[in-house]
């Protein structure tokens, strides 16, 4: 398509977009006159917009002689170009909402300008369904990143570009903070937070870094080999974000208060529910890292046992021992 005809395009495309928008309620009954001066083109122009708009979109338009103007005649709740299910109305409420995770940090107005932008386009902010849904749907969070946005763009730089990274890197429980030179390949949101996962000198393992503990990052000059890297596939035995090299079969007996929420969730393919007469269930699924579940399992308190693996049951035995100490 020649540049020019492209620009026709875009201009009528974004025109009869306007006409649409300015038709919805409240409609401000518009003339072909009032459009033409409007955006500065010919009443005939907008006359064959607007039969465009009835004939190929199907829109219910119509010129209400007695109003003196162009009206919807029925509830237009879609972009006429883009038809939209009650189900992607749901969707894209939560798209919009999920932004608010990011309240705080400077990756929240980008994001919220850019939803923006497609909402206005498409009408549906303003449709009935979506302002019927908030009425009984909203979201909270427990909380969210206070990540900058900037440091997100320059990790994705070197992800894209295959370039190696230098920053200093706070390690929280050992009181140090370390400075690293790495090659980032995969960059992960994982429950809010961001990851960063990288080439290693052993094959087959790259080890993570969370964004928020780095500072001073340094993009360098120095690139590496294009690697190929499957995150599902490698991440598939992982309870959460950590990664272990070794195998561990967990097994957690949960009573009947805890057995309808465990029930609820799944962490991955290898879980394991088996429902028992007193109304508890045997968990077990296998993982690679025995650091997030141990977290998971201590926070149902007395409703789980941890039955295997031995090294597990004495971590839980040791920990349950030290907070017992803290309440003497």
């Amino acid at each position: 398509m020649k540049s020019e005809e492209y620009t026709s395009t875009y201009s009528t495309l974004k025109r009869m977009t306007e006409i649409h928008r300015r038709l919805l309620p409240p409609g401000q009954l518009p003339t072909s006159k009032s459009l033409a001066a409007a955006f500065g083109v010919s009443s005939k122009t907008i006359q064959r917009d607007i039969k465009f708009m009835k004939d190929i979109w199907g829109v219910p338009l119509h010129y209400n002689s007695s109003l003196a103007g162009y009206e919807y005649y029925e509830a237009v709740i879609d972009f006429p170009a883009v038809k939209i299910t009650e189900e992607e109305i749901f969707a894209f409420l939560v798209a919009r909402n999920s932004i608010e995770k990011y309240r705080g940090t400077s990756v929240r107005d980008p994001l919220a300008r850019l939803y923006d932008k497609f909402a206005l386009q498409m009408g549906v902010l303003s449709s009935n369904r979506m302002k019927k849904i908030r009425e009984y749907v909203s979201f909270r969070t427990a909380g969210w990143s206070k990540l900058n946005y900037n440091l997100i763009e320059k990790i994705s730089e070197a992800c894209r570009d295959r370039r190696e990274i230098s920053f200093n890197y706070n390690y929280p429980w050992r009181g140090v903070e370390k400075k690293k030179k790495l090659s980032p390949i995969h960059l992960v949101n994982h429950d809010n937070a961001w990851y960063v996962f990288t080439l290693s000198e052993h094959k087959g393992i790259y080890p993570s870094y969370s964004l928020a503990r780095m500072s001073n990052i340094k993009l360098h000059v120095t690139t590496f080999p294009e690697h190929e890297l499957s995150i599902d596939q490698y991440m598939k035995h992982s309870f959460g974000i950590f990664r272990g090299t070794e195998s561990h079969q967990v097994k957690v007996r949960f009573d009947s208060f805890a057995a309808p929420f465990v029930q609820e969730r799944k962490w991955n393919d290898s879980q394991k529910i088996k429902k028992r007469n007193d109304g508890g269930v045997d968990f077990s699924i296998t993982v690679n890292s025995l650091v997030e579940i141990k977290g998971w399992i201590l926070n149902w308190g007395m409703h789980a046992k941890v039955t295997g693996p031995k090294e597990l049951v004495l971590d839980m035995k040791n920990e349950l021992e030290k907070m017992s100490n803290l309440y003497k």
